[in-house]
């Protein structure tokens, strides 16, 4: 994996680049922002990682998940210290029966980034 490398400018915005990669990933915490804060990079590194598992495994059986769509809500604590609980909600091709859509439900928590995070983080899955 490459190296990441974040700067710090101005009134809390960063700037990430991956070597080998030509476009960087700012964030904002000051409203009015343009970018994600760092919580919502989280949530979506989360989400990237865990539609990109469901897809891979999709190809793996011949299933299509193009357009499955993930919503995640982060939420944090009282103290807005650490994220506590993280909603995510699912909503896979119409054509995907119950059965395919637990089956990728329970494909998606094996995703790195998921199983990088703390272990006391409480998840709620919805499933459309």
């Amino acid at each position: 994996m490459a190296k990441t490398i974040t700067t710090l400018a101005d009134n809390l915005h960063t700037s990430s680049i991956t070597e080998g990669v030509s476009t960087p990933i700012a964030t904002e915490y000051m409203t009015p922002r343009a970018n994600m804060n760092p919580g919502e990079v989280l949530a979506a590194a989360l989400g990237a990682c865990t539609l990109t598992m469901v897809g891979y495994a999709a190809s793996k059986r011949g299933d299509n998940a193009a357009g499955t769509q993930l919503v995640l809500d982060p939420v944090f604590d009282d103290k807005h210290s650490r994220i506590v609980k993280i909603a995510l909600e699912f909503t896979f091709p119409a054509a995907f029966t119950p059965e395919q859509k637990n089956f990728y439900v329970n494909v998606a928590k094996t995703c790195p980034v998921h199983n990088s995070l703390r272990e006391d983080i409480e998840y709620t899955v919805t499933v459309k």
